[in-house]
């Protein structure tokens, strides 16, 4: 049976103890973390569904008697990519966040600069063009603000019905924000905004991810069956930074590393220099962290082809300044 259909059994709850057990029985060893120490981590510092989530980066034996056990796999290297995966989400939080702040300037700048919109209509048509269940989640999303301690006055001010469209910004989810922004690039026929849209939708799930502590590296291995689509843009800076298009086509059929080459992508679009050299210190920060061993998983192909994939995405367009 795959592992797939193994996970959604049922489970039995274990002790810590019992865990470790567990763990031998799987072909995990304890040599780069021996067992007591293995279990003052599981008691105090994470807990084995977070930790075991990276079982999925190494092989399992196939035939023998050890048949359905990972190969070169030790509890160390799970704690170990755990760190890792808390650096690189440390890294790429503030870069959502530029590219997000970075792209709303942009698109306030547009509604003042266009001499067709007083920043108030373009608001209100985006709102009427809306579907029922669509206008009342924006609505939801305002009204949940009200009693917020920083944004609260805002609401009581600007009845949503009388909203400038830089106040909605303000007020608007990242989702909410991205939504709002195709529907100005359909309204002025703009087709860069809507490549734009795509590398926004892009952030927005990896900053709800880095956001919510949520494994990433974990799904390096995950590649889709069939070639996924993303802006002309993108695929060109690939190749100018010397990706070829055999190794685009290969590692972009990952979602988990699509979706961190666009927002590479995005922050050399959208952000301004002089951030993107403290974001190029956070790679830095990260690479050294993914490095400290990186000994321990050498023969590893997923996780070290990833990594050199990404490495040198970010190494082409975050250190241009």
């Amino acid at each position: 049976m795959n592992e797939i259909a193994d996970d959604n059994k049922r489970k039995p709850k274990l002790t810590v103890e019992e865990q470790i057990e567990h763990l031998k029985s799987k072909g995990v060893t304890f040599e780069l973390c021996d067992e007591g120490e293995t279990a003052h981590i599981l008691s105090e510092q994470d807990h084995y569904f977070r930790l075991a989530a990276y079982r999925v980066l190494f092989p399992k034996r196939i035939g023998g008697a050890h048949d359905g056990e990972y190969a070169g796999l030790d509890f160390g290297q799970l704690v170990d990519l755990a760190g890792i995966d808390q650096e690189l989400r440390r890294f790429l939080l503030p870069l959502t966040l530029d590219v997000e702040n970075a792209a709303k300037t942009k698109l306030v700048e547009k509604i003042t600069d266009n001499r067709n919109e007083d920043g108030y209509s373009v608001l209100a048509d985006y709102l009427t063009h809306l579907n029922h269940t669509e206008r009342n989640r924006r609505e939801g999303e305002i009204s949940r603000l009200e009693n917020d301690a920083y944004l609260g006055p805002l609401v009581e001010r600007y009845p949503l019905d009388e909203m400038p469209a830089w106040v909605f910004l303000e007020l608007s989810s990242f989702g909410a924000f991205a939504s709002f922004y195709l529907f100005c690039a359909n309204r002025w026929g703009d087709t860069e905004m809507r490549d734009d849209h795509y590398l926004l939708r892009r952030a927005n799930s990896l900053r709800n991810a880095a956001a919510h502590s949520s494994a990433i590296i974990n799904g390096l291995g995950i590649s889709s069956a069939t070639p996924t689509r993303y802006p002309a843009s993108v695929a060109k800076a690939l190749g100018d930074a010397g990706v070829s298009k055999r190794l685009r086509r290969s590692k972009m059929r990952n979602p988990r590393v699509l979706q961190t080459t666009v927002l590479a992508y995005a922050c050399n679009r959208f952000v301004a220099r002089e951030r993107q050299a403290r974001a190029y210190d956070g790679f830095l920060a990260f690479r050294q962290r993914a490095e400290e061993n990186s000994d321990w998983y050498r023969g590893n192909t997923t996780i070290i082809s990833a990594y050199d994939f990404l490495s040198k995405v970010f190494q082409a367009w975050l250190s241009q300044w």
